[in-house]
């Protein structure tokens, strides 16, 4: 088997062995290569940095690394890492890593994040050898959606003319690194804002995208949901929604969000690795 960059691999290979190798997963994904497109080139995917396994002419496993900021810091951040059933338990992932970590520290990359699921403990410890620590717990939900009439005397707005700077208020906790501003500003197109008026003041908002229906950020003021919420989903329009990566810290909005009878359907955890503070485990 050889592992190397996949800067001259199809991006449909990719996606096929993506799905693959997330058939038998926790949540089965069955992505397509418009989304995958897409979400990849917002997060700034570089294939030139991301890596393969090939048994002969064949992908896989890889690992998919998105070189951008998370907050102030340059990150290479795990988009999507996968090996294919037959070939799990072979230690893969450690020699992709160790083959990766190499090539980002000559590109002037000092750390490494990723999400992954907190039920796959397999996966956890696997990181965690390599050198990952947990940082963050996010929860994830999904809702099917009924869109209801509230009588308030604050105004709710849908749109799709927003400016992110608009909403720097109203941040009630950190997003993760595919939902920050310059992530979601590569796609804004295809992105629906829904704010709520105390005058002229915007007093909560969330965004949407208008085809996946990713609720992919909200917030509201002084992290007044009880007051917010409910006037703030009255603007959205009727359908099946996830929203992601809410951390667990701000236990306000969790506690809106299960009054509300969203479904918790899985929790993930943020973990990184800092290549100049831990000694990367090949064995």
């Amino acid at each position: 088997m050889e592992i190397k960059s996949l800067e001259n691999t199809a991006i449909y290979e990719i996606v096929s062995t993506l799905n693959f190798a997330f058939s038998d997963y926790f949540v089965p994904i069955n992505f397509t290569e418009e989304y995958v497109n897409e979400r990849w080139t917002a997060s700034g995917v570089d294939y030139s940095l991301s890596f393969g396994v090939f048994d002969g002419k064949k992908l896989v496993g890889f690992i998919i690394h998105a070189i951008n900021y998370y907050g102030e810091t340059k990150v290479a951040y795990n988009a999507s890492t996968g090996v294919i059933p037959s070939h799990r338990r072979q230690g893969l992932l450690t020699k992709l890593y160790a083959k990766a970590i190499t090539a980002l520290q000559e590109n002037g990359i000092q750390k490494s994040t990723l999400e992954c699921i907190t039920k796959n403990e397999r996966a956890i410890l696997a990181y965690q050898k390599v050198g990952f620590n947990i940082d963050r717990h996010y929860k994830l939900y999904k809702l099917n959606w009924e869109q209801v009439e509230i009588k308030s005397e604050l105004k709710v707005n849908v749109t799709t003319d927003f400016y992110f700077d608009d909403f720097k208020h109203l941040e009630n906790y950190f997003p993760s690194i595919e939902n920050q501003d310059h992530c979601l500003e590569k796609y804004k197109e295809s992105l629906i804002s829904i704010t709520v008026f105390d005058g002229n003041e915007i007093v909560a908002y969330l965004i949407f995208h208008k085809n996946s229906k990713r609720i992919h950020r909200l917030g509201a003021k002084e992290n007044n949901w009880n007051l917010l919420g409910e006037i703030l989903f009255s603007g959205l329009p009727t359908g099946n929604y996830n929203i992601i990566n809410i951390d667990t810290v701000n236990t306000t909005i969790h506690d809106f969000f299960e009054r509300m009878n969203f479904d918790n359907y899985i929790d993930q955890y943020d973990m990184s690795f800092d290549f100049d503070s831990a000694q990367f485990n090949n064995s």
